[in-house]
């Protein structure tokens, strides 16, 4: 509940006290020096009228909170006011000419009341247009700031799923494909099919636990890549060739979990799948100034199928990047000299050591 910002705190009460005690200072020297009223006149009068404009303005915040005012038309509103704004006078004029005329008997004093009545009626007037304003700008600004807020969650909210979404189109890509070829390696070599069977068990563990989060280590993610490869590995035997050269301080930076797998995917499906010869897969890992540099190279026979920016592995690790990072992190795709290679780049800033729970995310 959005409280009345003049009595939400110390400070604004304190404030809203100052002001009225300014007021009240200026009027009386204005009627005790221009009118010449005497000065215990000018005080009293001060005194009792402002405090009941003051105070009897405070409970105006209840219609403004909960009248619903942004829902209905501008002729209520309008209306609705002008009724507030007479009850406002007639209670605070009323009553405090009668407590000024109960403790002021002078008959001069009297008729001087009187002939400034329409100073009073457009003080009070001034009083509740202003408050009334500052009210409708203070319920205004907290509910952009709520919908704002709500903004912010909802589309973390759609961030997430769409998150999740891309990471399951992962695992069961490379599921199937490592089944087909534990199938195919059963009859002929039993022993590979079991040692794939093994290394199958330990990459899904960690792909399942990775669905629970959102970051992981580099040297998390390369573990599990040599997992992949192991299996891949079985398959192609001395076809396929690894290296990686990751940077020491490189180890503990994080990436989205499960970022590299398709890209590692990606350069055994163009590159030993569609290749005659050896294939040598390159990952360098690097700390470039305030930037995490991630490349990834295969040998490819340059078939024609293979395009820049194509396939869902490549698609799929660019928009969980822009989902991220924003424009903090960039993906660049190059083929040329029978390499095609992928150069991600991370900023620093976004980046985080990850606690010793891998379910935490930074």
């Amino acid at each position: 509940m959005i409280k009345n910002p003049i009595l939400q705190s110390a400070g604004s009460r304190l404030l809203y006290l100052l002001i009225w005690t300014i007021i009240t200072c200026i009027d009386v020297i204005i009627l005790s020096t221009k009118i010449d009223l005497p000065i215990e006149y000018a005080l009293l009068e001060t005194l009792v009228f402002n405090i009941l404009f003051a105070f009897c303005i405070l409970p105006l915040w209840y219609p403004v909170r909960f009248s619903g005012w942004e829902h209905q038309t501008w002729l209520f509103n309008l209306t609705a006011h002008f009724a507030l704004v007479c009850i406002y006078l007639a209670v605070c004029l009323l009553t405090g000419y009668l407590i000024v005329l109960s403790v002021a008997s002078d008959r001069q004093y009297a008729d001087h009341l009187c002939s400034f009545v329409w100073i009073k009626i457009s003080r009070g007037a001034l009083t509740y247009l202003i408050t009334l304003l500052i009210y409708y700008l203070y319920v205004y600004l907290n509910q952009l700031k709520e919908k704002t807020s709500n903004e912010i969650r909802l589309n973390n909210l759609l961030k997430d799923g769409e998150l999740n979404l891309l990471k399951s189109q992962i695992n069961p890509h490379f599921l199937f494909n490592s089944l087909n070829s534990v199938s195919s390696l059963i009859v002929t070599h039993p022993e590979k099919a079991q040692q794939m069977l093994v290394a199958l068990s330990e990459y899904l563990r960690y792909a399942v636990l990775s669905t629970h989060r959102v970051y992981s280590r580099i040297e998390e993610e390369m573990e599990n890549i040599h997992r992949y490869l192991s299996i891949e590995k079985l398959r192609f035997g001395d076809k396929l060739v690894y290296n990686a050269m990751i940077a020491p301080e490189a180890l503990k930076a994080t990436v989205p979990a499960m970022l590299l797998q398709p890209l590692f995917e990606n350069a055994v499906k163009h590159g030993i799948y569609e290749s005659l010869e050896t294939v040598c897969i390159t990952i360098t890992v690097s700390c470039e100034g305030q930037d995490l540099r991630i490349v990834i190279s295969n040998d490819y026979d340059g078939h024609p199928s293979v395009q820049k920016g194509s396939g869902t592995g490549l698609q799929n690790v660019r928009e969980r990047l822009r989902l991220l990072y924003d424009t903090a992190a960039n993906m660049h795709v190059k083929m040329e000299n029978g390499k095609f290679t992928v150069t991600l780049d991370i900023k620093r800033k976004e980046m985080a050591s990850l606690p010793s729970s891998p379910d935490r995310q930074p």
